[in-house]
C-alpha cells in the first residue's frame, strides 16, 4: 500500500477498487456484527480494539473510493501474488493457533500491543490518503506524518499489529505466520520500491534518506 503522478483513462473499470471495496465492506462489517452482538471482549482494550479496526476499514474504504488512477501498474504475478499473501496472512492467524489466549498479564499486552499497532495503521493511512493500493502502483511521493520516518509505515504498523495477534493467540502457528508475514512484506515493499524508483520523481531522494520500516536504523 503505497505511493505514485496522473491518471491514464478515467474510463477504465478500476477491478481494483471494485475488489478492495468489497473486501473492506465485508471486514467492516463482520467488526460491526461483533461489536453489536454482546460477545465478552475479555478486556475493555480489546473492544475499543474491535472499534479502531472498524474506523480503519472505512477509512480504507473511502480511500478507494476516492483514489485516482494510477500511472503505472507492476504486471508481474510474482508481485500480485506477494502482494495478496501479504495482505491475507493476518487472516490465517486464528485459523493456525490452538485457542485464544484466557486472560492474564500476557493477555492485556497483547491488547495494548493491538491498539498501538491500529492507531500507528489509522496515522498512516490517514498520510497515505488515497495514494492506496494493494498491488504496486505509482501515484505520488508521500513524504509526510510517519512517511518522513519510514518508507513503509503501514506495513510496520501492520506488524505491530499483527505481533498483537500472536500474543493474544497460543501455539507456534501464529508466530509462523509472523515470520511468513514479515517475508513478504519485505518483498512487497522491495517490489514497490523498484516501480516507484522509475516511475515517479523525487522517489530516489526520498528512499536515499529514509529508512524502510524501522526509524533510524538502516537505509535498505
Amino acid at each position: 500500500m503505497d505511493h505514485a503522478p496522473a491518471p491514464q483513462d478515467t474510463r477504465r473499470i478500476d477491478v481494483g477498487r471494485v475488489v478492495a471495496v468489497t473486501l473492506f465492506t465485508l471486514l467492516l462489517t463482520l467488526n460491526v456484527l461483533r461489536l453489536t452482538s454482546g460477545e465478552p471482549f475479555g478486556h475493555a482494550f480489546m473492544m475499543v480494539n474491535t472499534g479502531l479496526a472498524l474506523v480503519f476499514y472505512l477509512l480504507l474504504i473511502a480511500a478507494y473510493l476516492r483514489r485516482a488512477p494510477s500511472s503505472r501498474t507492476d504486471m508481474r504475478w510474482s508481485s500480485w501474488l506477494v502482494a495478496l499473501l501479504g495482505t491475507c496472512a493476518p487472516f490465517a492467524i486464528p485459523l493456525v493457533s490452538q485457542g485464544p489466549r484466557e486472560g492474564g498479564p500476557l493477555a492485556l499486552v497483547a491488547a495494548v500491543v493491538l491498539g498501538l499497532g491500529l492507531v500507528a495503521m489509522l496515522w498512516a493511512l490517514g498520510s497515505l490518503g488515497t495514494n492506496i493500493s494493494v498491488v504496486p502502483q505509482a501515484r505520488k511521493v508521500v513524504s509526510h506524518g510517519p512517511y518522513a520516518r519510514v518508507r513503509h509505515p503501514l506495513y510496520a504498523a501492520e506488524l505491530v499489529n499483527v505481533l498483537g495477534l500472536c500474543l493474544a493467540a497460543t501455539g507456534p502457528g501464529p508466530w509462523v505466520v509472523m515470520v511468513a508475514l514479515v517475508t513478504f512484506q519485505v518483498v512487497r515493499a522491495r517490489r514497490e520500491e523498484e516501480l516507484l524508483s522509475r516511475e515517479l520523481p523525487g522517489y530516489a531522494d526520498y528512499k536515499s534518506r529514509t529508512p524502510m520500516l524501522v526509524p533510524a536504523l538502516g537505509r535498505s
